[in-house]
């Protein structure tokens, strides 16, 4: 690609990514109005409609953040800094469970004062995860265990980060598919979540894969992250 189309790609992504965000933001003010009975008080209907209509604009909003970001890495070297991981992810989790304030959701995770070599976008890493733990889980009681542990038994080995639900799993033929929609267009699914996960990973020097949990009950999305 010439220097020029790649200035006007570049230019089209970030016009496209401003103007459709402030738009959803505007939308998304009057569904909060509406929900919260600004404007009078709704059914018990209207308000789960609602409700799923907010939710759909926070995964357009999520979209919109995702393609920016990658936009934003393209090119640049990584800049790894430590960070508090057990933190980062106690505080996703509360965010997650405030978002599906209408679901049950009971999470299992013990903080331990970990810390890991990442970039400033590691919150974005788990946001995905936990988000989609949830929102691909039928269940009544979603369920998610996180689990955090060294590699190996060396000080300073990386930390692998586990993340069990009970959800329906991942069929066997999808998973090599999973993280690739950023490589491959004809990718079966919707969103960027995954695949931003698995370009955040990889910049840190980790990786990401998925398995179905050792019961037969749900999907384990797994990734490993350098210690600081």
């Amino acid at each position: 690609m010439t220097s020029g189309k790649a200035e006007r790609c570049e230019f089209i992504t970030s016009l496209l990514a401003h103007d459709i965000s402030n738009y959803n933001q505007t939308s998304r003010g009057y569904l909060e109005m509406l929900l919260e009975e600004q404007m009078g008080p709704l059914t018990e209907e209207q308000s789960r409609v609602l409700t799923i209509c907010l939710r759909q604009s926070s995964r357009i909003q999520s979209l919109i953040e995702s393609v920016r970001l990658v936009s934003d890495l393209e090119g640049l070297p990584p800049e790894l800094e430590p960070l508090p991981l057990d933190e980062v992810i106690q505080q996703t989790i509360e965010q997650v469970q405030s978002a599906y304030a209408d679901r049950e959701i009971r999470v299992r995770f013990t903080a331990a004062g970990r810390k890991v070599l990442a970039e400033s976008h590691l919150p974005t890493i788990f946001r995905h995860l936990l988000g989609n733990a949830v929102r691909h889980n039928d269940s009544e009681v979603v369920e998610i265990e996180v689990e955090v542990a060294r590699t190996e038994e060396a000080a300073g080995a990386p930390w692998a980060i586990r993340i069990r639900d009970n959800g329906a799993g991942v069929p066997p033929a999808r998973r090599t598919e999973l993280f690739d929609r950023l490589e491959k267009l004809n990718v079966h699914g919707s969103g960027l979540g995954l695949s931003v996960v698995k370009l955040l990973v990889q910049r840190c020097g980790g990786k990401v894969w998925v398995d179905d949990a050792k019961d037969g009950s749900g999907a384990v999305f797994g990734l490993t992250l350098p210690a600081a």
